[in-house]
């Protein structure tokens, strides 16, 4: 759901999903495809519930629970996109072949080079045939597919060095498969998924239409229900703690869903409420009209902010739904924190009261489409050598599509990060001397990122070069040429500290406590 527009219907040359609640769709002021979207979330809301309630996590309940996840998740998909959905089937079962057939040592890579592939394929497709259209269509979902596919393949990979790693006497020297660090050694997969197991990870009904990307392993954990399995932490004694692990019972007890899902749909009525009143008269395209540009510049600035902030209202709304979805079926579980409260944080996606108060990029980045980021830094990040945050940049220009404007977006995002990195390193130390500094500093980061921001996203929805072109030249490039001079100027702008890695999904948790 990546546009907002009210009223009307999707011509069926351009949408393939289902047409029967044509005249419902007219009834709400929604477009067909936007309307069959929310019907298919709460439709997956409800088979949740029930899921949950029905069919909880125990051995005699695991292959239902595979079954049922997946056909209801094809029977979704079939729904909100027709004929499309065979380029799910397709993708992934070449992929699966290919992790049965090709070597271990070789596979990962040839997963992820297919599945990128096989998608920008699709992207090219609807960029000739649908160009600048924000109708729904499969190449949201494949985006997910292709998340799940690539980050099984490294796991699988990551699983193959393992292995490996125990037949060498001196494993600490073997250069050819590398120690697993923390994160790689939670989320390795030793052995081939069972095709049921794949189907149902594929499919499952509360991911199918807009994710988010859940691991292979946190998802069989979850229907395996071992994320359930705790130790119980209320022992106050060495002895009564060695005890409790020598006697060992696993808690089956699925926590309550209830405050979870409800306070995220209530967020979600809030974002609802922006994107039908607001988002609609209040457009990004409207910062290049003849109107706004011969405008004062303090009304440009205010315009300019509020049109970018309903921008993302919708993906706050979708990206919210889609995570009470989840919960309510009781994946997102992510364990108790220290208070004995569980955390619903494991697939947090969004965070928009962090982001709106983000005084520096990278705190824009770490609580924006988390899980993406979260696959970046498995499959891209912690594997490359040189060039990593460039890297990660081209790699999700590369998975949004073939757009222009979707590459001025990462391109100048990538600059910013650089120059954020060395604002921090060089000019935040003299603004740390007391609290007055410090507000100070607060308010003039917060107004950076703010500018920063709004000028890189602009272009991922104008989408065109000459758009693009123009509305920069209006402002006189001022944010791209400044970015640049701090990311060339600062030191430590193009390095990163030497200061000791956290892994990815500690990092997570620590976000979310």
């Amino acid at each position: 759901m990546d546009q907002t527009s009210v009223g009307g219907d999707v011509p069926r040359s351009t949408y393939r999903g289902s047409h029967i609640f044509s005249f419902a769709a007219k009834y709400a002021g929604l477009q067909v495809d936007q309307f069959n979207f929310l019907f298919a979330e709460i439709l997956a809301l409800i088979f949740a519930i029930c899921f949950r309630r029905y069919l909880p996590p125990k051995p005699s309940n695991l292959i239902k629970r595979h079954l049922t996840a997946s056909l209801l998740g094809i029977a979704l998909g079939q729904f909100c996109f027709g004929s499309q959905i065979w380029h799910l089937i397709l993708q992934s079962c070449i992929s699966y072949l290919m992790l049965c057939i090709i070597p271990p040592k070789h596979s990962y890579k040839v997963v992820f080079v297919f599945c990128m592939i096989y998608m920008s394929a699709i992207h090219i497709h609807r960029l000739i045939y649908d160009y600048g259209n924000y109708t729904l269509d499969i190449s949201g979902p494949l985006m997910i597919n292709t998340q799940k596919l690539t980050a099984l393949a490294f796991a699988f990979y990551d699983g193959f060095r393992s292995k490996q790693r125990s037949k060498r006497r001196r494993p600490d020297d073997d250069e050819e498969f590398p120690a697993l660090n923390q994160d790689e050694e939670k989320q390795k997969v030793l052995d081939i998924p069972h095709p049921i197991e794949f189907l149902s990870y594929i499919f499952y009904f509360h991911g199918i239409c807009v994710g988010p990307l859940c691991f292979f392993k946190d998802y069989l954990d979850y229907i395996e229900g071992r994320n359930l399995l705790v130790i119980p932490t209320n022992s106050t004694t060495n002895d009564e703690s060695k005890q409790t692990n020598d006697d060992y019972r696993a808690e089956t007890i699925q926590p309550s869903t209830f405050w979870p899902v409800l306070t995220k749909l209530g967020q979600c009525v809030v974002w609802g409420y922006i994107l039908m009143s607001w988002t609609p008269y209040y457009t990004i395209e409207y910062n290049i009209s003849k109107e706004m540009v011969n405008s004062p510049f303090f009304k440009r600035c205010q315009y300019l902010l509020f049109s970018t902030f309903c921008m993302r209202a919708r993906y706050y709304f979708a990206f919210i739904f889609s995570e009470a979805v989840n919960n309510a079926g009781g994946l997102g579980f992510n364990g108790f924190d220290e208070k004995g409260q569980p955390r619903w944080n494991l697939l947090t996606n969004i965070k928009p009261f962090e982001l709106e108060r983000a005084t520096s990029l990278k705190v824009t980045l770490d609580v924006w489409n988390i899980q993406t980021a979260l696959w970046l830094r498995r499959i891209c990040y912690n594997r490359l050598k040189k060039g990593r945050t460039l890297g990660v940049f081209v790699l999700s220009a590369l998975w949004h599509g073939f757009y222009p404007g979707y590459y001025v977006c990462f391109i100048l995002a990538a600059i910013e990060t650089y120059a954020g990195r060395g604002i921090r390193r060089t000019i935040r130390p003299h603004f740390q001397k007391n609290e007055i500094t410090k507000f100070i500093y607060a308010i003039i980061t917060w107004i950076g990122t703010q500018f920063a921001l709004n000028f890189a996203v602009t272009p991922f929805v104008l989408m065109e070069v000459a758009k693009v072109w123009y509305f920069y030249k209006t402002w006189y490039f001022f944010v791209p040429i400044i970015s640049l001079v701090l990311a060339i100027t600062l030191n430590g702008a193009s390095t990163k500290s030497n200061r000791k890695t956290v892994p990815a999904q500690e990092k997570d948790k620590q976000h979310s406590q």
